[in-house]
């Protein structure tokens, strides 16, 4: 596979820019309300955003400086000023408000009266969250880590979460977030987005230590089998022991690769390395 290269050095910042949020993604929306020392309220959305902690918990958006201007977002000031925030994770019912409350109004309007979106109260800070969330969560400022001074300099704001809001109606039995009723949306490159609920898929973790590709036959490493597929046979605890099947005798090599990647598409990984110990014994 070969790869076109880019210096950083020799792209202007609108290149870098679209080559970090089009490489970078999907990237999770922050919906940030923050209030300044007046009481007016601003709302803005950032996909420079995640977690970055659990004790305490630990959030962490980054509001950039305007490419144009240079001069810091209202929500940079409005943190600055109060300390402050929440932050409302957005859902496809609301996709086309928060596109509409990322224009760049002055710092005098209130974005949720512009994106028709509605307020809710917080417990413990001053900033409104916002109600058409399925998840909101109340933030004290932690730091700040400016991350230069020019235009399109970023600003990394780390928030610790004092106070989850989490809608009944995307809870579980066991009271744990259903990621489809969550239906999260997230940010791509350009005017691209992704609705999260229609690519989900469940990966379950090796509940062991995997044996590793290194452990794998050297015809398996050579063969078609994709990196997913041979992840599969290295995530297992130990190579099991070999029987001999006699309908495998006569089957040909390329027909014990298919026969293994069934096996494997199948999740029947111990049928799947009989076949491989098999071919390991008959062509190696």
């Amino acid at each position: 596979m070969g790869f076109k290269k880019f210096a950083t050095k020799d792209l202007d910042i609108k290149s870098v820019y679209h080559l970090l949020i089009s490489g970078i993604s999907p990237r999770p929306i922050a919906l940030v309300g923050s209030m300044d020392n007046k009481g007016s309220s601003n709302l803005a959305p950032f996909s420079f955003f995640n977690a970055f902690g659990a004790n305490p918990p630990i959030v962490g958006f980054s509001p950039a400086l305007s490419g144009r201007t240079g001069l810091p977002k209202d929500t940079l000031l409005n943190i600055k000023e109060t300390k402050e925030f929440t932050i409302s994770i957005v859902n496809s019912y609301m996709v086309e408000q928060i596109s509409l409350s990322s224009c760049e109004f002055d710092r005098n309007t209130d974005e949720f009266i512009k994106s028709g979106l509605t307020k809710i109260e917080s417990k413990k800070i001053k900033p409104y969250g916002v109600l058409e969330s399925y998840f909101i969560m109340e933030c004290k400022l932690y730091d700040i880590i400016e991350l230069g001074s020019k235009p399109a300099s970023g600003n990394l704001i780390l928030g610790e979460v004092i106070h989850f809001h989490v809608a009944e109606s995307i809870l579980n039995d066991n009271n744990q977030i259903d990621p489809y009723k969550l239906d999260p949306i997230a940010r791509n490159g350009g005017n691209w987005y992704t609705e999260a609920k229609k690519g989900l898929f469940e990966l379950k973790k090796p509940k062991n230590i995997g044996i590793g590709f290194d452990q794998l036959p050297v015809s398996i490493l050579n063969s078609e089998l994709t990196g997913n597929e041979l992840a599969k046979l290295a995530s297992i605890e130990k190579i099991p022991k070999y029987y001999l099947e006699k309908n495998l005798g006569k089957l040909s090599k390329e027909q014990l690769i298919m026969e293994i990647k069934d096996k494997i598409d199948n999740n029947e990984i111990i049928i799947a390395w009989n076949i491989v110990l098999h071919l390991q014994k008959t062509y190696e």
